[in-house]
């Protein structure tokens, strides 16, 4: 029956970020559901569970919409495997921490997409000072809201149990 949970959030986040979320823009930013989800996934779960789960969205994210396959799901497995790596030393239980990790993982994100477009030769220079001055920062707000509605879903879906005496 885990499994089956797993599988249909995985399945709602999809669907969300392929469907929902592009409807959805501020000052023309859309929000990343799938780097909010991977977050509260690597917190919750583990380095190994949201490394895995990452590559798998990544590469249907890939496939729907890159020109090139393999990019986001190399980003999004190395911030899910680098997130569930440090469960040890983040406070999992603190939305806060969360919420950090998920702007932080944003900005990186872009970085190294950014960095990698530029290798490829996909690139436009302007855009990188435009969109950083004003877009990331709007990008990071919306991702941290997606990242407190992932962990409480999260929450909410994989109770664990007390012992009571």
């Amino acid at each position: 029956m885990n499994k089956l949970k797993i599988f249909l959030v995985f399945l709602l986040s999809i669907i969300i970020q392929i469907a929902i979320i592009p409807n959805f823009r501020i000052f023309n930013v859309t929000a990343n559901m799938t780097i909010a989800f991977i977050v509260a996934v690597a917190m919750n779960f583990g380095s190994y569970f949201a490394g895995y789960s990452a590559i798998v969205m990544g590469l249907i994210e890939d496939m729907l919409f890159s020109q090139v396959i393999g990019i986001k799901a190399l980003i999004y497995y190395i911030i899910g495997f680098l997130v569930g790596y440090n469960e040890d030393s983040i406070n999992k239980g603190d939305i806060r921490s969360g919420c950090i990790i998920t702007a932080i993982a944003t900005v990186f994100y872009w970085i190294l997409n950014t960095i990698i477009y530029m290798i490829i030769g996909n690139f436009n220079y302007l855009t990188i000072f435009s969109y950083f001055k004003s877009s990331i920062i709007i990008e990071i707000i919306l991702n941290i809201l997606l990242y407190i509605a992932s962990h409480y879903l999260l929450k909410k879906i994989f109770k664990k149990k007390k012992f009571r005496f």
